[in-house]
């Protein structure tokens, strides 16, 4: 999942008059890793992906890599990953009409991420940064969460339903 997701950070386009932000396909990638796997293993895989771009590989949108990317105005979405994807996989799983929850959970998380990454890093007011760090994604990630849901119902008829978590999986640790 960590590799899907750096699959994803290589088609980021940034449209200057929309938003700053590039749109890369990268969450999407984490809908799949909450959809498939535990909590802890939905944590651990994105925490692997930003491990990876830490160590110099380039996955990263368009490219990037190195603990800068982690200290720049886009981080707080990076940053989010694995929280998104642990918490979307718990809910997804705990909650009846989960996949759907889940899908959601995980996309405020980031987007939450996102818009506190460009406020504290970026030096955005909160206004200016859910204006062009939330807005411009809905219907984008509106689209990944509708191509996402019917791939996890098919990988779950084919793979079994996943596993509720443990009380020892439910938080990573």
């Amino acid at each position: 999942m960590a590799a899907l997701t750096a699959v994803g950070a290589l088609t980021a386009i940034t449209v200057p008059l929309l938003s700053p932000v590039p749109f890369t396909l990268q969450v999407l990638a984490v809908f799949l890793t909450a959809g498939l796997l535990s909590p802890r293993y939905a944590v651990l895989a994105q925490g692997v992906y930003l491990l990876a771009g830490i160590l110099g590989l380039p996955v990263f949108a368009g490219g990037a890599r190195g603990l800068g990317v982690l200290l720049g105005p886009f981080a707080g979405y990076l940053w989010a990953y694995p929280a998104a994807a642990g918490l979307g996989s718990l809910v997804a799983r705990r909650f009846a009409g989960g996949r759907a929850a889940g899908l959601a959970v995980a996309l405020i998380v980031i987007y939450a991420g996102g818009a506190a990454g460009l406020v504290v890093l970026g030096h955005l007011t909160l206004e200016r940064a859910v204006v062009l760090g939330v807005l411009p994604f809905i219907p984008w990630d509106a689209l990944k969460a509708a191509l996402a849901y019917p791939v996890l119902g098919q990988l779950e008829v084919l793979l079994g339903p996943a596993p509720a978590p443990a009380m020892a999986d439910s938080a990573p640790s």
